[in-house]
């Protein structure tokens, strides 16, 4: 039994939800569906969406820890979300333990995020996973927000 191990050091970010897009064109409507790249700022620029980044850093923290083919099996996961302490539970002399973690963004869309930049890395398809468990955490006083993941290939 294979068993990947790893943990991304960042803030989790959701999977944003793909765009419609409808233009008349010579009496027709013509319509697309696109993933969300980029978020229009209020200058009219485009910056780049925060889930780039974060599904690169996935990918480059699982390929430090997993160099070999993408596995074939049937596969368990479990991902452990830990989310940045709001300030307003941030305290000097109270203890500040792990908290789950209840207000947006959905555990749903964190999984589809981490399990989408792992794809064709670790493993070919998502059909292949059989298990999934997922949880979302405030962090500690003292944690820093990151991404636990946990693969095993089972035979």
């Amino acid at each position: 039994m294979t068993e990947i191990r790893f943990t991304v050091p960042a803030v989790p970010v959701s999977q944003p939800r793909p765009r419609a897009v409808g233009r008349m064109m010579g009496g027709k409507v013509s319509s697309r569906i696109h993933e969300v790249t980029h978020i229009k700022q209020a200058d009219g620029t485009r910056k780049p969406h925060p889930i780039n980044a974060y599904k690169a850093t996935v990918r480059h923290a699982a390929a430090l820890e997993y160099s070999a083919e993408p596995l074939t099996g049937p596969l368990g996961v479990r991902l452990t979300f830990v989310m940045p302490r709001p300030q307003a539970m941030i305290w000097k002399t109270k203890l500040m333990p792990r908290m789950p973690h209840v207000v947006k963004p959905d555990c749903d869309n964190l999984i589809k995020s981490t399990l989408d930049a792992l794809q064709g890395l670790t493993w070919r398809d998502d059909t292949q996973i059989f298990t999934l468990q997922a949880s979302k955490w405030i962090a500690s006083g003292d944690e820093q927000p990151h991404v636990v993941v946990e693969i095993e290939e089972y035979q």
